[in-house]
């Protein structure tokens, strides 16, 4: 079975499909995204509920899908599915990576003017060496350390600093393991990776579903 990454665009979701897709989490998650006071981040969060449900329903899922979705206030979101997921989002962008072959990671950014000169604690000497002035590199190491820190299970921002990216644009390492990194196409603006350990080999496969807002509106067929 592929690694599933879906992507969407960002949009701003209208009342009543906010309201629709809040009521199909969990309380305590729909609760916490209400509190949240910024909108745009809070409709992000749903599209990605909603690529994660997607990409589910891909791998044979039916049913309440989101039902054991849960967030815990330390390490990572889960589900009560022999499934791991990582979402990532940023302006415009929306991703969800899906995997039976063990832990993922995904992260997207707006490329821009940063350059990793500016970062020295988190990028070592060899990656700020090889990004130099170029930004879209450093958006390159970036992604891709985001991406494992992710599949590893960290949420700390000091931990960016052990994973090591290197040049090898596939390959990292971080806390004693080897991680395979992945380029995924999201369009021209945006720099993305894909993060998973080194054993689950190509024979996983990677799979890049783009899914349109049309598609993420239309309720799913009846539940099997």
């Amino acid at each position: 079975m592929p690694i599933l990454v879906l992507t969407s665009p960002e949009f701003a979701l209208p009342a009543d499909l906010q309201e629709r897709w809040l009521a199909e989490l969990p309380a305590d998650r729909r609760e916490a995204l209400l509190r949240w006071p910024d909108a745009g981040a809070r409709h992000q969060s749903l599209i990605g509920s909603r690529l994660l449900r997607a990409g589910l329903r891909r791998l044979g899922h039916r049913g309440d899908l989101l039902a054991s979705l849960r967030h815990a206030a330390s390490g990572r979101p889960g589900l009560g599915l022999p499934v791991d997921f990582s979402l990532s989002h940023c302006a415009g962008r929306v991703l969800c990576a899906v995997s039976t072959e063990g832990p993922v990671g995904v992260d997207v950014e707006p490329l821009g003017p940063l350059l990793a000169a500016g970062f020295p604690l988190y990028l070592d000497a060899a990656e700020r060496a090889w990004a130099g002035g170029d930004s879209r590199r450093f958006y390159s190491v970036w992604t891709r350390k985001e991406a494992v820190a992710k599949a590893a299970g960290s949420r700390g921002m000091a931990d960016l600093a052990r994973v090591r990216a290197g040049t090898d644009l596939q390959r990292a390492e971080f806390a004693g393991r080897s991680w395979t990194t992945v380029e995924i196409p999201v369009g021209d603006g945006y720099l993305a990776h894909l993060a998973m350990p080194a054993e689950a080999g190509p024979q996983a496969g990677v799979r890049v579903v783009n899914v349109s807002r049309q598609a993420l509106e239309t309720p799913p067929g009846p539940a099997g």
